[in-house]
């Protein structure tokens, strides 16, 4: 929603408000049923489309793509058919402005996930040993890569880290270079979760912490996680987010500061070995009503303490 243009008077304002709650409800009124919406994407030939569409904006274009070079771009001669199968996208992933064509947003998100590979395709890298040790008994970490997913383990099957990546980001990559990836997207799903924004869907979130398990859910393939935790679920699009409370310190910058001073840049550091992620003594919880933890961490003798309130939230720091 575009915010209105005050007038001298404000009446321009008044009816600027007014087209954007009648557009805000003409949208409301086009949603579709998922199972329609891909239904629409059945046909190579429609997936063709989304790609040039997307290509044209990737190459500058500013104005909508004309039906005559849109169907050059695609490379149908029929006119008729290629009008058909353009319609059956309409509204919901092409949007026909000023003489033209261009992506909606579902459009323009549903172009990236098929070029992104996350549909179609699947890949393996590893298991290949990386420069990192296991928290627990200080054997190599093993990374791979499969399917989608990134893992990072040791010979003695803990787990230390696992995150989806999409396909394309992987290609090419090294499995180091992978891990990397996908330990920046972690990062940055922690932050987005923390401030109440779905990582998958951006659909709002509450995160909090937990000092018990939560119960077995249908489906549930995620580890159950270290004591007191991070939990993050997704009543949206059914996303998880499940960690050790060091989560919450990952991207906090008072503890970031703290390791740069220290000459150990987080960011130098795989997301598993700080001591607050990986070892659970730094943690204890101070009161449970309303709960509150206290993560100590300690570098060259000096001791910072964080304490992280039942959302997640560092609220106190102490040196």
């Amino acid at each position: 929603m575009t915010p209105p243009n005050g007038g001298s008077d404000g009446s321009h304002g008044d009816h600027a408000d007014e087209r954007d709650a009648e557009e805000s409800v003409a949208v409301a009124e086009q949603r579709v049923d998922p199972a329609d919406a891909f239904a629409a994407l059945s046909d190579p030939l429609r997936v063709d489309i989304l790609r040039e569409l997307a290509t044209a904006h990737r190459e500058g274009a500013v104005e909508p793509v004309g039906f005559a070079d849109l169907r050059k771009r695609v490379g149908v001669r029929d006119s008729g058919r290629f009008r058909y199968h353009l319609n059956e996208l309409r509204d919901n992933f092409v949007r026909k402005d000023d003489g033209g064509y261009r992506l909606t947003v579902t459009g323009g998100e549903t172009v990236a996930a098929i070029l992104a590979g996350t549909y179609t395709h699947g890949g393996a890298l590893g298991p290949e040993p990386i420069d990192s040790e296991c928290s627990v008994c200080d054997a190599s970490a093993v990374a791979v890569y499969r399917d989608g997913r990134c893992g990072v383990t040791c010979e003695h099957d803990h787990s230390l880290f696992a995150w989806s990546l999409p396909p394309a980001a992987a290609a090419d990559a090294t499995l180091p270079e992978v891990v990397s990836l996908a330990e920046l997207y972690a990062r940055q799903a922690i932050e987005r979760a923390l401030a109440g924004v779905c990582p998958k869907c951006s659909a709002p979130v509450e995160p909090r912490i937990v000092t018990e398990h939560d119960g077995p859910e249908s489906g549930d393939t995620e580890p159950a996680g270290p004591l007191p935790g991070l939990r993050v679920s997704c009543d949206t699009c059914g996303g998880r987010l499940v960690g050790p409370v060091g989560f919450c310190l990952l991207v906090d910058p008072a503890v970031a500061a703290f390791y740069r001073r220290h000459d150990r840049p987080l960011d130098a550091l795989h997301v598993w070995e700080p001591v607050f992620v990986a070892d659970d003594e730094t943690v204890s919880v101070v009161d449970r009503d309303p709960l509150r933890v206290a993560v100590s961490v300690t570098l060259d003798g000096e001791t910072l303490t964080v304490t992280v309130d039942e959302s997640g939230q560092v609220s106190l720091r102490e040196r």
